[in-house]
């Protein structure tokens, strides 16, 4: 693997063991479908580089309710999105992103039966919030007012597993200040993924090392 490709694993698995910055309100979590029909779509989204798989997202932005950035109406996915995944236990907790030191990208918990689903924004300077009132952070983590997650397979939860499927959100709304002035946004988001076979967050990293000595 390159030291390109370790950076920004490296980086997304920073930004998957640490918090965003915010406390999550709380809501319930939500289920999730396992369909093997999309098998085929997630395959043609889903390319390997270099011994990287790299997922595909589609989003649309919206800033003080316009929209600012649409791939669904370009017809253009975002093909260079990493994946992070982890097993912790009986959680796979796994991490969609685009960019690097910025950007943003989508966070899935899942379990047995259900799943916790939120969209993240990242930057590498303080400029986030999640409600008007609270103070400005590098990221933001942000709850889902709809999602949707489907699988190709139900996942075993063993070591080795992969899982591969589709998720679409809309997000909730947060806040961006820069240069003082303060903007409102929200998220429609659809990421195509396929983990990497699971192992705990402390092995994958080390695996990583070892492949770089």
């Amino acid at each position: 693997m390159t030291n390109i490709s370790t950076l920004l694993f490296s980086t997304l698995l920073l930004i998957a063991l640490s918090s965003c910055g915010q406390t999550p309100k709380n809501f319930d979590n939500g289920t999730y479908i396992v369909d093997q029909s999309i098998k085929a779509k997630v395959d043609k989204k889903v390319k390997s580089f270099n011994g990287v798989t790299m997922s595909s997202m589609d989003f649309k932005m919206f800033e003080n309710d316009s929209i600012v950035g649409d791939t669904y109406a370009k017809g253009k996915s975002i093909d260079e999105c990493m994946t992070m995944t982890s097993l912790d236990g009986d959680t796979i907790n796994i991490t969609g992103f685009m960019g690097m030191f910025a950007g943003f990208g989508y966070q899935i918990a899942l379990f047995k039966d259900t799943c916790i689903v939120r969209h993240f924004m990242k930057s590498d300077a303080e400029i986030y919030k999640l409600n008007k009132t609270d103070s400005l952070s590098f990221g933001v983590s942000v709850p889902c007012k709809t999602y949707k997650l489907t699988l190709t397979n139900k996942p075993t939860f063993k070591k080795g597993d992969i899982v591969e499927g589709i998720i679409e959100l809309m997000s909730e709304e947060y806040y961006e200040v820069a240069n003082g002035n303060e903007r409102k946004y929200k998220m429609q988001l659809t990421g195509y993924f396929k983990t990497e076979p699971l192992a705990s967050a402390e092995e994958t990293y080390q695996k990583l090392i070892d492949k770089n000595k």
